[in-house]
């Protein structure tokens, strides 16, 4: 079943391709030659008169052939150029950022003018004829089209040529990364803090041990593809458990692999349901694909640029600098994600009914997928350690919450003690220190009133128990 939200996930799939726009510019080419041709001859005049536009039967079909071969020719040129940056890019920064390099909109640009231009040309070229001494069809305007045409084909191969010089530079692939990073985040975690709730966030609160109950007696379906998980329709699962009575619990992300026969959702039905239409249904509702997008992964940008840092920091490679723009982009995104609201696992109806409990991301996760793996290998560069330690205060400077706080005390924590047991010079040493100071002094608020939360929780338990007693206790002495 189409819904307007696989229609836009195809759209976004098809925008990400490199053939997508250059075949929307060839079938704008025959249109635009149509229409050129309707025009040339509905006019029905002669262009005698006209300098510019008089031409020949012999001169139209000279022209339009060399443009045509030309087109072809360039547009293959452009290919190869394209091609040897991809293979580049690709043994340089990893083939993680082909991704962003493949969705460029100057290449798709570039490949579409010139396929264009020598399409227009050729369906011109077709209609160029002599029918005997008085009765012949030469349509001047659209000759003169295709030279304006081709010389702006021109002109964006200028610019073309420029900008795969400057796409090819390692802070312009990492700025770019870092864009879908940042429209990934809007469009994951949209509300900001302090604005208010939004109605269907009304019925909030947690999962009682009845439905967990029923969750566990309930119904396991298994995936029936095998792939990573591109997005899923949440919409439409809230819909089916409506229809159905239903409550679905969904272990897996965007972004996790599924195997076949692996466990995709648990389902906990009150009544008599049609398992075979249901599974059916919640298979559906998961995009599966052999690779990760960022349309509803955030920690797909957040790897893409980790990698990128990991590998920069390699011996082979060894280029702190390009670590050090990753590490920037990398906490300039968390200080952002740490001012947003993260997602309620636990989503309802519009009477209040419990139906989907989803495993949602969350700032702690996006911390680990930004910093685990970099911290490991940027604690043997002390300038790089310095630098990951000036990110976190970045982050630092826009956290709220309280166990954010303890996700970049830990990060900051563990980056400092990777560097004590390097043998870096002491005077670096001391200023990694000093920066972990300056860092735990801003975050003591937060982090005193971490520790306050979790011991009334550990006392919470205990004097629950003790109650428990001495009802057990009065009532035996009754």
């Amino acid at each position: 079943m189409w819904t307007p939200k696989k229609l836009l996930n195809y759209w976004n799939r098809l925008q990400h391709s490199l053939w997508f726009v250059p075949v929307i510019c060839t079938l704008g080419g025959v249109f635009v030659a149509v229409s050129m041709l309707w025009i040339d001859s509905s006019l029905k005049r002669s262009w005698e008169d006209s300098f510019w536009l008089e031409t020949t039967t012999n001169g139209a079909q000279t022209v339009l052939s060399t443009i045509a071969g030309g087109m072809i020719t360039v547009a293959g040129v452009v290919l190869s150029m394209e091609m040897v940056t991809l293979s580049i890019t690709s043994s340089q920064f990893g083939s993680r950022v082909l991704r962003s390099r493949l969705g460029d909109r100057t290449t798709q640009w570039t490949i579409g003018a010139f396929m264009g231009t020598a399409v227009y040309s050729l369906v011109v070229l077709k209609m160029v004829r002599k029918l005997g001494e008085d009765n012949f069809f030469i349509p001047h305007l659209s000759v003169m089209a295709a030279i304006l045409f081709a010389l702006g084909s021109l002109m964006i191969l200028l610019y073309f040529i420029h900008h795969v010089a400057m796409i090819a530079q390692a802070p312009e692939i990492v700025a770019s990364l870092a864009t879908d990073l940042r429209h990934s985040m809007e469009r994951i975690f949209p509300d900001m803090i302090g604005d208010p709730p939004p109605k269907e966030n009304s019925h909030e609160r947690e999962v009682t041990d009845q439905e967990w109950k029923a969750l566990k007696d309930g119904i396991t379906i298994e995936s029936t593809r095998e792939g990573y998980i591109q997005g899923i329709e949440g919409d439409d699962l809230i819909a089916l458990a409506t229809r159905h009575d239903l409550i679905i619990e969904l272990p897996k992300r965007p972004g996790d692999f599924l195997s076949y026969g692996e466990t995709l959702a648990k389902v906990a039905a009150r009544g008599q349901i049609d398992e075979a239409q249901v599974i059916h249904a919640i298979n559906d509702a998961f995009y599966i694909g052999n690779n990760r997008t960022p349309w509803q992964d955030v920690n797909c940008s957040v790897h893409e640029l980790s990698q990128m840092g990991v590998r920069a920091l390699s011996p082979g490679i060894n280029d702190p600098y390009t670590a050090v723009n990753c590490i920037d982009r990398l906490s300039s995104a968390l200080a952002q994600l740490a001012q947003r609201k993260m997602p309620a696992p636990n989503r309802f109806d519009h009477d209040g009914h419990l139906r989907l409990i989803a495993d949602c991301q969350n700032f702690s996760s996006v911390m680990h997928a930004a910093f685990d793996q970099m911290r490991s290998y940027a604690i043997s560069s002390a300038a790089v350690s310095q630098r990951m330690m000036e990110g976190y205060q970045r982050i630092a400077n826009a956290v709220t919450h309280e166990d954010h706080a303890e996700d970049v005390q830990r990060q900051a924590r563990l980056t400092m003690e990777g560097a004590l047991e390097q043998k870096h010079h002491p005077a670096d040493v001391r200023i990694i220190q000093e920066q972990y100071e300056r860092l735990i002094k801003q975050l003591e608020p937060l982090l005193d009133k971490k520790k306050d939360e979790d011991f009334k929780a550990d006392q919470k338990p205990a004097d629950q128990e003790s109650e428990k007693e001495g009802e057990a206790s009065g009532e035996v002495i009754g």
